[in-house]
């Protein structure tokens, strides 16, 4: 069947009403109803015959066990002992009808009852949107598609129902005026100081979502101001349409509908401005990790911190920095959301309920805070192992992890990582082919390399200045954290040993909860290449490529980063749109290079004739990088989404080094990137490498992703996907012919894959398998880029060459 919304009214959605008619028809994926295929594949009466054959079998395999349960409990009744129960089993689901009512989805059949509803539902709705006269009528059709072939050439339809709804709208009622009444003068006060906030304005269409955020407004607006126990049920509205020409007056009256007897606010609990008078916070709670052990206390700036044991597991001092509400404050219902949020982003709690109580107060307008914390698991310990092939040459990773959420007592935490990795790598110098070097490999080590480097990092849930307090100084921000990371890395190739040492210290934080916040002043990464093979250097040197001879010799980055994110995808509820903009700042090189002009220190020259300053015997990089990242994800229904990436940055290297680091550099292809093209084995430009090993970097990069998500089977997710882009070179670079970017060209030099994708979503985990084809080669002559266009003779690859298989974690973005 098929639904049909037809409205008169130009501000209504056709989707919306669409979504308010009851009976929906079978879902979609890619046009087909698979999921009533899957239904139509099991035979009805072989699924019935076989599943009454498994329960039969399953019935007396159940009766034996209630017969031996029986024996046993006569010998256990005999000798005193309670008797046990009889533990039946489930009986075994057949596949057919595991494909019929797991998998499939049963053909939707119309229903003339759901039709009415629906019309109801339809009248019910224009009444909220203000079309008070509104109709609806409804008119279904049979078999109104073009007829199929069948036996003999004679034609047959389908059984197949459209069910068409008809609306005809007419004018909407629109507020004429708009009043309120309460019988409590600080209420009314408080009301209408605020009013040139509503949200009802007259001459607006009338509108019941309106006036319900409306109500909402109100509500917020006085438990911000002491009401502790006003709710939104506390206001009703009164609507009245006799002053005519379409127009209604509304009236906003503040009462209690459940009272007895008087039913206004004045004097009652829930028109009191309550003040908080002591907070408890107790850490008593058993949680599923610690047993009850006796209770004690401890006051610390005035408040009352229950524990168990012989001290707190949390520092009272550590603890009261994340706790806003004070004793003899009034209440607000901000305070309370922010004390909130900062304990739930202690991330070392299972739980927080934050409760008030008015029975043991000295006085009426008093309320007791108790704030119950249940602690969660301190320590974890955690193995992980991996597995690659990177264009026939295998690899495999392992790692362990340890983390402790409570480190001093303070709730900072501290994860400590170590990994080991060994992959079989073709050597760089280009020489021998993959299968050449794969064999060559086969017969003196199966891993030619090594990776191996542990990795601390450390976060504080304040932030940490040096002689500096700031518990109190940041008001207007929450989720406070100071992040220290500290890496050391050592890589063996074939070609060159590098090693990798990087500290960062950095800062982290909320604004709202849409919106959070990274900066990072100190980051310094110190790269060493101390071994280098001499048909590796032989090849750097003949390849005249600075960006190349750059990427591996020693240096310094030293510099700043900050970076802001609008994530909305926690505004609000059951979103069908969620927007992600993700820019990132990083400088470096600048404050170095500013010490070692005003000291007046002594620079060296390089080969290429280039003078440099150096930090700690090393040259130091120089740079600005700016990254934008935005994601726009769309929920078309239940079953499936649309996901989109726009990604752009580009990197200028100035003053002491000429390039981009190759840490630092933009690179495009790899499992979330364009999935069609291994990672760093695309451009830069139009550039066709000669050796497929070789890593490609650039200093701009435009990447664009769009992917269709939909669930198939159970954890079985499907997608389709189209990734578009490539990086670039500032300027041109005479070792890499059509490598520098010039907008003019960028069109003809964007690389396409396209691809599938099957998804594992077990909710908490998700393993993806994608496979991207390349559709089109920027690196190939013009005219011979498009997969379906012919090539040249020494041009011409297999189908199987452009494809890419991509194993990952997570969703690519």
């Amino acid at each position: 069947m098929r639904n049909i919304a037809k409205s008169d009214a130009k501000d209504l959605s056709n989707e919306e009403l669409r979504s308010i008619i009851k009976q929906k028809p079978n879902n979609k994926v890619l046009g087909q109803r698979l999921y009533l295929h899957f239904y139509n594949l099991s035979d009805p009466e072989k699924t019935i015959s076989r599943k009454a054959e498994v329960d039969s079998i399953c019935a007396v395999k159940n009766a034996r066990r209630a017969e031996k349960t029986e024996a046993k409990n006569a010998k256990r009744t005999a000798r005193g002992k309670e008797p046990k129960k009889v533990k039946t089993k489930e009986c075994p689901r057949t596949i057919r009808v595991w494909l019929r009512d797991d998998v499939g989805e049963a053909p939707v059949i119309l229903d003339s009852s759901l039709i009415l509803r629906s019309v109801d539902q339809l009248r019910l709705y224009l009444g909220k949107e203000g079309y008070f006269n509104a109709s609806v009528s409804d008119t279904v059709y049979f078999n109104r598609t073009k007829p199929f072939s069948g036996k003999r050439g004679k034609p047959y339809h389908q059984p197949k129902a459209e069910v068409e709804y008809r609306i005809s709208a007419g004018r909407p009622y629109t507020l004429c005026t708009v009043n309120w009444f309460v019988d409590d003068p600080a209420i009314d006060s408080l009301v209408r100081s605020s009013w040139t906030s509503s949200l009802l304005q007259p001459g607006a269409r009338f509108d019941a979502d309106v006036l319900d955020k409306e109500r909402s407004r109100i509500t917020e607006m006085l438990r911000r101001n002491g009401y502790l126990f006003f709710t939104r049920d506390l206001l009703q509205y009164v609507a009245d349409t006799s002053a005519g020409n379409h127009e209604v007056d509304v009236q906003l009256r503040f009462e209690r509908p459940l009272a007895r007897g008087r039913r206004g606010l004045a004097g009652s609990p829930e028109g009191t401005v309550y003040f908080v008078e002591d907070i408890t916070v107790d850490m008593t709670a058993r949680s599923l990790y610690r047993k009850a052990l006796p209770s004690d206390t401890v006051e610390y700036k005035n408040y009352l911190f229950l524990f168990t044991g012989k001290r707190a597991a949390y520092r009272p001092k550590a603890l009261s920095s994340s706790i806003l509400l004070n004793p003899g404050a009034k209440f607000s219902e901000i305070t309370n959301d922010r004390t909130y949020r900062r304990l739930t982003n202690l991330r070392v709690f299972d739980r927080v309920d934050i409760t008030y109580d008015t029975t043991h107060t000295r006085r009426t307008n008093l309320a007791d805070c108790r704030i119950n914390l249940v602690p969660s698991k301190r320590q974890s310990l955690s193995l992980e192992g991996y597995g690659t092939n990177q264009g026939g040459f295998l690899g495999t990773s392992v790692s362990l992890n340890y983390r402790h959420k409570n480190l001093f007592r303070s709730m900072g935490s501290i994860e400590a990582r170590i990994a080991l990795g060994l992959e079989a790598q073709q050597s760089l110098d280009g020489k021998g082919s993959a299968d050449d070097a794969g064999t060559k490999l086969g017969r003196e080590v199966l891993f030619n390399t090594v990776e191996l480097g542990p990795e601390v990092t450390i976060r504080f849930p304040r932030f940490l200045f040096p002689f500096w307090n700031t518990d109190d100084r940041w008001p207007g921000t929450w989720g406070r954290r100071t992040a220290i990371n500290m890496v050391y890395n050592f890589q063996r190739r074939p070609d060159y040993t590098r090693t990798l040492a990087k500290m960062s210290f950095g800062y982290e934080w909320n604004k709202s909860r849409t919106l959070s916040m990274a900066l990072y002043p100190a980051e310094v990464n110190i790269i060493r290449i101390p071994l280098i093979s001499d048909g590796f250097q032989d090849f750097i040197q003949n390849s005249n490529d600075a960006v190349l001879r750059d990427s591996y010799t020693d240096h310094v980055i030293a510099g700043a980063r900050a970076t802001l994110t609008r994530n909305t995808q926690d505004a609000a509820p059951h979103q069908r749109n969620v927007f992600l903009w993700r820019p990132t700042v990083q400088t470096s090189g600048n404050l170095l290079r500013l010490v070692n002009e005003a000291f007046g220190l002594e620079q060296q020259t390089d080969t290429a004739g280039n003078s440099f300053y150096t930090f700690a015997g090393v040259r130091f990089a120089q740079f600005v990088k700016v990254e934008n990242d935005i994601r726009f994800y769309h929920k078309i229904h239940s079953k499936s989404s649309v996901a989109f990436r726009l990604d752009a940055g580009v990197g200028i290297p100035y003053g002491n080094l000429e390039v981009l680091p190759f840490e630092s550099s933009f690179f495009s292809g790899g499992a979330n990137g364009l999935r069609a093209w291994r990672a760093r084995s695309l451009g830069p430009g139009s550039y066709s490498a000669p050796l497929d090993a070789y890593d490609r970097v650039g200093e701009i990069r435009l990447e664009g992703n769009a992917e269709y998500r939909f669930k198939l089977i159970g954890y079985l997710e499907g997608a389709l996907f189209v990734d578009i882009g490539n990086i670039w070179d500032l300027e041109e670079n005479p070792a890499k012919p059509g490598s520098g970017f010039e907008l003019g060209k960028v069109p003809g030099e964007l690389a396409i894959g396209t691809g599938v994708g099957a998804r594992l979503n077990f909710d908490f985990f998700l393993v993806r398998f994608d496979l991207g084809l390349q559709t089109k080669d920027p690196g190939l002559p013009m005219g011979q880029r498009w997969l379906f266009q012919p090539k040249n003779p020494e041009l011409t690859t297999k189908l199987g060459q452009k494809l890419n298989f991509n194993l990952g974690i997570g969703y690519p973005f």
